[in-house]
């Protein structure tokens, strides 16, 4: 298990540089398209800033070391179920961000190494999932314990970054006056 660890945050920050990248670009080329199409996309992206996102992004990444740290120091088969359930979370937001490229029949930022990230990751959750098989129940709920933190986290991440984004464009906005 210990081999496979620091794995983790090393596909979600390849993965998530992608979309710091490119995604606040596709989203200004989009924003009115969206509006029409799916307007519950825009109204969740309506405080969106690339800085705001990548404080997001920055928050998870330190959630994901934690638990990483934690299952290395603890050496405990909870803790590795509950990277396992991140790992399994962070798998599937690859697999919605491919189903969202062939919804919309476009690119979108992310979906190029979600591709490349996505066997990677099912390979180290099989792997982890044949050493971790002394309890199925257990490895199930703890499994599920770890998707839900992520879950919630990805919640408390974009609320992060919609404040982040309002209280920067609220300074610039004194800034801009001030001149």
């Amino acid at each position: 298990m210990e081999k496979y660890i620091w794995l983790f945050p090393v596909i979600f920050i390849f993965h998530d540089m992608e979309e710091i990248i490119g995604f606040g670009i596709w989203l200004k080329r989009n924003i009115e398209w969206l509006d029409k199409k799916y307007p519950f996309v825009s109204r969740t992206y309506k405080n969106f800033s690339t800085e705001g996102f990548a404080l997001a992004v920055f928050e998870e990444l330190v959630v994901c070391i934690l638990i990483c740290v934690m299952a290395l120091i603890t050496d405990n088969e909870y803790v590795y179920c509950l990277w396992l359930g991140g790992l399994i979370a962070c798998t599937l937001h690859f697999a919605v961000h491919i189903g969202q490229a062939i919804i919309i029949k476009q690119y979108i930022p992310a979906v190029i190494t979600s591709i490349l990230c996505l066997p990677i990751s099912i390979w180290i959750i099989v792997k982890c999932l044949t050493r971790l098989q002394e309890n199925g129940n257990q490895l199930f709920t703890f499994s599920m314990i770890g998707i839900l933190i992520v879950v919630l986290n990805l919640k408390f991440a974009q609320l992060l970054m919609g404040k982040f984004t309002v209280k920067m464009k609220s300074k610039l906005m004194s800034l801009y006056q001030e001149l």
